[in-house]
């Protein structure tokens, strides 16, 4: 009689973690493309990122899934490495001049919409240490001045692409999420999560990483 409680443990599981990410697929899709400047390889590392945390997730309580999740894309290695030609437009064009732990110190806010707590705890560091780098990420006029206009065009604009994402990309995304949690009710459930800080952090906090 065990069989069928397992079943439907697992089946439980699968629902939930499709339903998470069905809550922020569009959101990490993006944060992966402007953390490398190219659509192509942001949506490689998303897809990595989903299966990693797809096999990470069944192990661990749902209410630390954001902070794993969030913390699973920004160390997956295909983000970690640069793509040939990055390239920020129109109103994310101010992302070129930052280097990439900062760049994700920025997304963090403006496309996870983590709050300082949240997006701490994915560097692992304290909020005050979060603060200063979200200040030094921050658009900047030419005399080092915080450039208000370009901050608000920042978050427009990210709203915007997150709500109007072309039908065939939301498609593919969907995709990887069904694939990842229909491989989650065969045997993802047997492999727990993999503790660890970023590989990079220590690009943003020397001596952290």
């Amino acid at each position: 009689m065990a069989l069928p409680n397992t079943f439907d443990s697992a089946a439980s599981a699968g629902t939930a973690l499709g339903n998470f990410l069905r809550g922020i697929e569009r959101r990490a899709a993006l944060l992966a493309e402007l953390q490398c400047g190219d659509q192509m390889h942001g949506d490689r590392a998303l897809a990595a990122a989903i299966e990693s945390f797809a096999v990470q997730a069944p192990g661990m309580p749902q209410d630390g899934w954001p902070l794993q999740f969030w913390t699973t894309l920004l160390q997956t290695p295909v983000l970690n490495a640069e793509p040939v030609a990055p390239y920020w437009n129109g109103d994310f064009a101010s992302l070129a001049r930052l280097d990439f732990g900062t760049r994700a110190v920025l997304l963090l806010r403006v496309v996870a919409g983590l709050d300082d707590g949240q997006a701490s705890a994915v560097f692992g560091v304290d909020t005050t240490e979060f603060r200063q780098a979200l200040q030094r990420a921050l658009p900047q006029r030419e005399d080092g001045s915080l450039d208000g206009e370009a901050w608000l065009a920042l978050n427009d604009e990210a709203r915007f692409v997150i709500k109007h994402m072309p039908p065939e990309r939301v498609a593919a995304i969907a995709r990887l999420r069904d694939g990842a949690v229909a491989a989650t009710l065969v045997d993802a459930a047997s492999r727990g999560p993999q503790a660890g800080k970023p590989g990079w952090l220590g690009r943003l906090w020397p001596g952290r990483g």
